[in-house]
């Protein structure tokens, strides 16, 4: 893949990226003023009963990207990758049934039982349930699907496509809950509907890319276990880094009022819209990364990794920062709902700080994953992961969501100060200090610096009408995201060689 293709990729994935990010922001606050706060926390359930789905996934859609990435280049190659899909395609299907039968069985206890649901009908709650079953199911298998596009890296189609579904999917539901009908379960059916158009969609463009053979090739017990040892080992870091990231989620859907719960999606929102940021980069940086392992070209991985990693601390550090500082006068100027925002306010304060730190964490993986070996990802998300756990458990029935969201900070912290040091001295040696120095710390310092001197400033920012207060907030958060690019070496290079050029 040229230089050119990977910048047009990594483009691509910001403008699809933010395009769904952008236009997921602006229409949830509707969400809740037209479906009120406890269907909002229903939106908010579904998306956390999702995540946690896809610890069945076993590794395997991770590892069709990979497959795609390294088969790719041949028509041999791209035949056994067709006989490959096919095979995990048989074992997704199985799941997807599984998944909807099982969510149905569970839909009346999750809506007596486990939410805390005050003004919904309880019925209702547990038809739209059994709704997400089917839902969840479509959505697995076209994750699959994705990870086979985007190791083609023809991540441009990926993103038109995922801008075309999530304008019907927001957009169409905007429209759905305003003028036709407030019913959650009206909601969750015009979903439905979407979910079954995307699937189709993106089904009919895989097989348009792998070449058509003679014969139908049926699914092959032979090639699961070929790519199996590899997709354990992504099906056990993937199920801890969705029981980290999801656990408090879960535990709180339980213990919160679901109206409240409602509230705590809002921060669910805006910290994934946060991921959005780094989201992009990695996926266009990992097949890149693992190509140019294949070649055996070493030294040009390590440069790619250094400036992706300080391109993504120059931009998560300004957003995370940002929004921690102004969380309370975000979520109002977003919602306009004042209950909402005072109440998660002061959670989404901790909860991007952690983000921003994560941004940052996720580059290890990706390193690791190029060079298709996560031994050590596999052990250190063990350890930290059952600390993780324990920590977040007590968090969350001792000081419910503040508490979590502090526990989530700190625990971030703590594995940025340690495991990046180690993943280098394995698979990058002598780089840490300087990864650390010149790639991680200008952006983190300039951020901090920047942000205190507006708090200093000591606006009243709320007395500002929410436009306006958007607005100077955005301003804000370009003022630091510029100067963290001036601090940034190969981010301020970049930018003098533009201005350059003109």
């Amino acid at each position: 893949m040229s230089k050119t293709s990977l910048k047009k990729n990594t483009i691509a994935n910001y403008l699809g990226q933010f395009y769904n990010m952008f236009i997921g922001i602006a229409i949830l606050p509707a969400y809740m003023t037209y479906l009120g706060a406890e269907a909002f926390g229903l939106i908010g359930f579904f998306t956390m009963l999702s995540a946690w789905m896809m610890l069945l996934d076993v590794g395997l859609s991770a590892t069709i990207s990979r497959q795609s990435a390294s088969l790719k280049h041949s028509l041999e190659g791209m035949l056994e990758f067709k006989q490959i899909l096919r095979s995990v395609e048989s074992v997704f299907l199985v799941i997807a049934l599984i998944i909807a039968i099982g969510v149905w069985s569970a839909d009346n206890f999750i809506s007596n039982t486990w939410l805390n649901i005050e003004v919904l009908d309880k019925n209702e709650v547990a038809y739209c349930i059994s709704l997400m079953g089917i839902m969840i199911g479509f959505k697995w298998i076209v994750g699959l699907y994705k990870g086979a596009i985007n190791g083609f890296e023809q991540q441009v189609w990926i993103n038109i496509y995922g801008i075309s579904i999530n304008s019907l999917k927001f957009i169409g539901g905007f429209i759905l809950v305003k003028y036709i009908s407030q019913s959650p379960s009206s909601y969750f059916e015009y979903q439905l509907v979407i979910g079954i158009i995307e699937l189709l969609v993106i089904h009919n463009k895989v097989y348009k890319i792998v070449p058509k053979s003679e014969n139908f090739i049926m699914p092959s017990v032979i090639m699961l276990k070929k790519i199996m040892p590899f997709a354990l080992g992504i099906a056990y870091t993937s199920g801890i880094w969705i029981v980290l990231t999801q656990i408090d989620k879960l535990l709180l859907s339980n213990i919160l009022p679901l109206t409240e719960y409602g509230y705590f999606t809002l921060v669910a929102v805006i910290v994934s819209g946060m991921a959005v940021l780094s989201g992009p980069i990695g996926t266009a940086v990992q097949p890149r990364m693992t190509s140019l392992i294949s070649t055996n070209k070493q030294d040009e991985v390590i440069r790619l990794y250094k400036k992706a990693t300080q391109f993504v601390s120059v931009i998560g550090f300004a957003t995370a920062g940002t929004v921690a500082v102004f969380s309370t006068e975000l979520l109002y100027a977003w919602s306009g709902n004042m209950e909402a925002a005072l109440w998660a306010g002061p959670v989404l304060f901790w909860y991007a700080l952690g983000n921003g730190l994560l941004m940052v964490l996720a580059f290890q993986y990706y390193l690791q994953f190029a060079h298709g070996n996560l031994k050590y990802h596999i052990w250190g998300n063990t350890l930290f992961g059952f600390i993780q756990i324990i920590a977040m458990v007590i968090a969350v029935y001792t000081y419910s969501a503040i508490g979590v969201a502090i526990t989530w900070f700190a625990l971030q912290a703590i594995f940025l100060l340690v495991w990046p040091a180690y993943i280098h001295s394995k698979f990058a040696k002598g780089i840490h200090k300087e990864w650390m120095l010149k790639d991680v710390l200008p952006a983190m310092v300039s951020t901090i610096v920047v942000l205190l001197g507006f708090k200093l400033l000591n606006l009243d920012l709320l007395s500002f009408g929410r436009v306006e207060l958007f607005a100077l907030l955005f301003c804000i958060g370009g003022v630091v995201l510029g100067i963290n690019a001036l601090v940034a070496k190969d981010t301020r290079k970049m930018i003098l060689k533009r201005f350059g050029r003109r």
